[in-house]
């Protein structure tokens, strides 16, 4: 975790393609969902038109209620796109209207992510940053180096 890299940037209306489902963190666990909806959507990338880069990212939505590791919430592959001018069949859409969001970044094997987050949520909570969110955004730049110590997720965080 780098806390030290903190920033604050502003995004632009951003629309995504890709696999959604929704499950606890102990079932993603249990069954590697993510990692199952990043495989699906591996397959599928020669198929969406207008990617605007390589990048994959995992939306993850969160209801109002007290999150546990048992509480499901959506999680969602995708890849950011100019439009929805054509989606390929069985996948959904999704728009994250333009904010401020805070960016951590976590370094290292994306098995090791969540001391990441452990350590952001204690820094939000020590900067004031209290309201809670109703989802966050991992980047994934290149999915060959998830596991390398050098390697870098992106974490978004709505303000």
């Amino acid at each position: 975790m780098l806390l030290k890299d903190v920033e604050k940037v502003h995004k632009q209306k951003m629309k995504f393609i890709g696999f959604s489902t929704k499950a606890s963190l102990n079932e993603d666990i249990q069954f590697n969902i993510v990692k199952n909806l990043r495989e699906q959507i591996l397959t599928q990338l020669p198929l969406i038109k207008n990617r605007l880069n390589d990048s994959i990212f995992l939306i993850q939505v969160y209801e109002e209620e007290e999150w546990t590791p048992d509480t499901p919430y959506t999680h969602m592959v995708a890849v950011e796109v100019k439009d929805f001018s054509f989606v390929p069949n069985a996948m959904i859409t999704h728009t994250i209207p333009n904010g401020e969001f805070l960016v951590f970044k976590h370094q290292g094997p994306e098995e090791n992510i969540d001391s990441t987050y452990i350590t952001m949520n204690e820094w939000l909570e020590e900067n004031n940053y209290v309201a809670p969110r109703l989802f966050d955004i991992e980047q994934w730049e290149d999915l060959t180096a998830m596991n390398n110590h050098d390697h870098i997720i992106k974490i978004y965080i709505p303000l």
